[in-house]
Order: C-alpha cells, then sequence, then structure tokens
C-alpha cells in the first residue's frame, strides 16, 4: 500500500503545471453517464428489521455484521445471505427497538414502528365453527376485527406488523406476508 512518504518523493521528482493540475481536478469532476436503469425504490422481498430504509439502500448500508440479530431478545432476526430479514415462525415483535439501537451502519432507522409485512387470513380459521378472538385480542393496533362466526377482518392500514396475533393463533390461519 503507497503511504504518503512514497507520494512525496514522487512528486519531488516531478512537476506539475497549474494548467495540467486544474485539467486534472476539472476531468475527474466529469460525470459519467450510467448506462443500467436507476431504481430509486424497490420492494423487499423479504421481511425486513423494524426501521429498515428502502430496500436499495438497505442492501448498500448494511454490512451483514448480525448485531441486529444478536440484540434480538425475541430472536426474530435470523441472517439470510448476509442480511438481516425476520422470521415469525416462533415469535413475534414487541416493538423494543434494540435492533435499531444495535444497528451502526444505519440500515434500521428510528422512527414510527412499521415492519414491511402484514397479517393475512390463508388458512381455515377455527371462528367460524367455534368460539375464538385470540388473535383480534391481542392486537394492539385493534386492526384485527372479530366477528361472530365467521373468520376476522384485517384492517391492514392500522397494522403495524408486529405479527403478535400470527403468534397466538392456536390454528396458525394468519400469515406474515410482504407488503
Amino acid at each position: 500500500m503507497k503511504d504518503e512518504r512514497f507520494y512525496k518523493a514522487y512528486m519531488e521528482h516531478r512537476t506539475v503545471s497549474r494548467r495540467g493540475l486544474l485539467r486534472g481536478l476539472l476531468k475527474g469532476a466529469q460525470t459519467i453517464p450510467d448506462s443500467s436503469p436507476v431504481k430509486h425504490h424497490q420492494k423487499a422481498e423479504v421481511i425486513r428489521p423494524p426501521g429498515a430504509v428502502d430496500e436499495v439502500i438497505f442492501q448498500q448500508a448494511c454490512t451483514g455484521c448480525g448485531d441486529c440479530a444478536s440484540a434480538c431478545p425475541e430472536s426474530l432476526i435470523v441472517l439470510n445471505a448476509s442480511l438481516p430479514e425476520l422470521d415469525f415462525i416462533s415469535n413475534y415483535c414487541t416493538r423494543c427497538d434494540r435492533c435499531i439501537q444495535a444497528c451502526s451502519p444505519g440500515a434500521l432507522r428510528s422512527g414510527p414502528f412499521n415492519i414491511n409485512a402484514r397479517a393475512q387470513l390463508n388458512h381455515a380459521c377455527q371462528n367460524s365453527y367455534m368460539y375464538c378472538d385470540s388473535c383480534s385480542g391481542r392486537c394492539d393496533k385493534k386492526a384485527i376485527q372479530w366477528q361472530s362466526g365467521r373468520a376476522p377482518v384485517i384492517q391492514t392500514e392500522l397494522c403495524d406488523g408486529c405479527g403478535e396475533c400470527v403468534f397466538v393463533c392456536p390454528v396458525k390461519a394468519l400469515e406474515m406476508v410482504v407488503i
């Protein structure tokens, strides 16, 4: 690796004119058009941890250090191809923000709590033949409307993606899906 001494010795034996210096500076300031299309917004294909920035920026900023995964008390964050994602198989997000606090590269940022996934009714709900209100009873955001004898109605605009309803559903009728 070249250090300061190398460049000092190099410059002692080489002179640069004012014109050459300005030409070099201006040539370096020119922009080169990029032939690839620039994506300003890209939808994530997996469920990212809370506070995740836009997917394009997230993939550039995240170093894959795993600090967010080790900071998560619910062990909800797993690394897949060196990038964190949420796995709602065994738990739900308690909104503790420890993953955001542990993220030094800035791929996770604090703000209104939001996860890029929502609960969706993908299987038969047992409420149609017996009383069950476990999902609506545990939803802090009141995003699930319980109905007697029918499947619950999920209001996705009220949901923040914590996954608690999916975790407490005794028949696993609900699943978290990427929005």
